[in-house]
């Protein structure tokens, strides 16, 4: 199975105890599947974030942008 992911800017959407979903900023109309951030931070709606989802729809939010 080929994996590749690239860092995008986006902006969470919903915040929930299970994880959170993404718009891009980078690339318009993509939103995320339900994805957790990287390392256990907690992120609220409307905070500006780096991400990145791989070709499976998995994916983590690495950091607050």
């Amino acid at each position: 199975m080929e994996y590749g992911a690239i860092i995008e800017r986006g902006k969470v959407l919903t915040a929930t105890e299970t994880g959170y979903t993404v718009v891009s900023l980078d690339r318009d109309g993509i939103e995320s599947t339900l994805i957790s951030a990287i390392h256990n931070e907690t992120y609220t709606v409307g905070d500006m974030v780096y991400f990145f989802i791989f070709r499976d729809g998995t994916g983590k939010i690495v950091c607050k942008a």
